[in-house]
């Protein structure tokens, strides 16, 4: 969708198999790593992601071809500083600063340094970790900022969990615990995308969503084992 609506899905990627191995085998104890499968129509990508858990924050990288987006969060899954680079010509960090957003660098080759308005509510970036954080300690709805990478407007959403089903884990289902988003709001009913995360460790699984106008084949992201 072209509107207030994330055209870019925060996950999307192409991340080499030598690549992932060579993480993995690298990854210290303190290191998640994640290989995930998303998919528009005919169109599939694999994609890494990584979390870091360091003494006080957790640092939640996803590697995306050309793109490179890393956030460092708090344990409860709020959002500190965001980095965002995407060749030849896209690097930029936004920092939260009290209740504002301050982005800075080069976005499509054109300088930035704004300082972008918001409120009390936390900033998630990305949702694949501030949710999960939400679904660990049973957190039934939440109001947050997200940013747009593709037009760095900061958007306000909310989440509400939405029970635990079964669905789809290759030949076999699982069962997960499901959080609907939507924009936050009045325009809260022109559009909505389903997370899904596992009771046991509360890992992100899969994810459903339309990320274009009415007709866009639909969005899934989905874990690939384990």
């Amino acid at each position: 969708m072209k509107s207030s609506i994330p055209a870019h899905s925060p996950l999307r990627a192409i991340g080499p198999f030598c690549l992932v191995m060579l993480l993995l085998a690298a990854a210290s104890s303190a290191s998640q790593i994640f290989r995930y499968r998303e998919q528009t129509g005919d169109d599939s990508f694999t994609f890494l992601w990584r979390a870091e858990q360091g003494s006080k924050e957790v640092t939640v990288t996803q590697n995306q071809g050309d793109e490179t987006y890393s956030s460092v969060c708090a344990p409860d899954g709020t959002t500190l500083f965001w980095h965002y680079i995407k060749q030849p010509d896209t690097d930029i960090r936004a920092e939260r600063l009290g209740d504002q957003i301050h982005f800075s660098g080069r976005f499509a080759g054109a300088a930035i340094d704004k300082h972008q308005p918001i409120d009390t509510r936390p900033w998630y970036q990305p949702l694949s970790f501030s949710l999960q954080r939400m679904v660990a300690r049973d957190q039934q709805t939440a109001v947050f900022w997200t940013i747009r990478p593709d037009t760095l407007e900061v958007v306000a959403m909310k989440a509400d969990k939405s029970g635990r089903e079964e669905i789809p884990s290759g030949k076999e289902t699982q069962t997960a615990d499901k959080v609907v988003i939507r924009l936050d709001g009045l325009m809260s009913a022109l559009w909505q995308a389903e997370y899904w995360f596992r009771p046991s460790d509360n890992l992100f699984v899969q994810y459903k969503g339309t990320h274009g106008l009415p007709g866009t084949a639909e969005t899934s992201i989905n874990l690939i084992t384990p």
